[in-house]
C-alpha cells in the first residue's frame, strides 16, 4: 500500500511541475501574441491603409489620363480575353488544355487554324 502512495505522490509532483511549466510557457506565448497584435494594429494596418489609398488615387489618375487621351474603354487584361478566360477556367477545373481550347473556340476548325493531334 505504501508503494502505491509513493507512486501517486511522485505522479502528482511530476504533474504539478508539468502544469507549472506549461502555464509559464503559455504566459510567454500570450505576451508574444499581444506584442504581435500591437505591432500589426499599430504599424502594419496604417501602412496597408495608406498603400490602398495611394493605389486608389493612382487608379483615379490613370482613368483621368486615359479619358484625357481619348481612350474610352480600358484595354483587356489578356489578349483574346473572352477566349483565354474560358480556357483558363476550364483548365483550372481539370479539363485538358486541348479540350478546353476546342470548347472555347469551336470556330477555329472552320477557319483552318486548328491542327489535328
Amino acid at each position: 500500500m505504501t508503494i502505491v502512495v509513493v507512486v501517486l505522490a511522485v505522479a502528482v509532483g511530476v504533474l504539478a511541475v508539468a502544469l507549472l511549466r506549461t502555464t509559464a510557457r503559455l504566459r510567454v506565448l500570450a505576451a508574444r501574441t499581444s506584442r504581435l497584435e500591437e505591432h500589426v494594429h499599430g504599424r502594419v494596418e496604417p501602412d496597408v491603409a495608406a498603400a490602398l489609398a495611394q493605389a486608389r488615387d493612382a487608379n483615379v489618375t490613370a482613368k483621368r489620363a486615359s479619358l484625357a487621351a481619348g481612350v474610352d474603354e480600358p484595354l483587356p487584361r489578356l489578349p483574346f480575353e473572352p477566349v483565354t478566360g474560358r480556357v483558363v477556367r476550364a483548365v483550372a477545373f481539370g479539363a485538358g488544355a486541348r479540350r478546353a481550347i476546342a470548347r472555347a473556340a469551336p470556330t477555329w476548325g472552320r477557319l483552318g487554324l486548328r491542327r489535328s493531334a
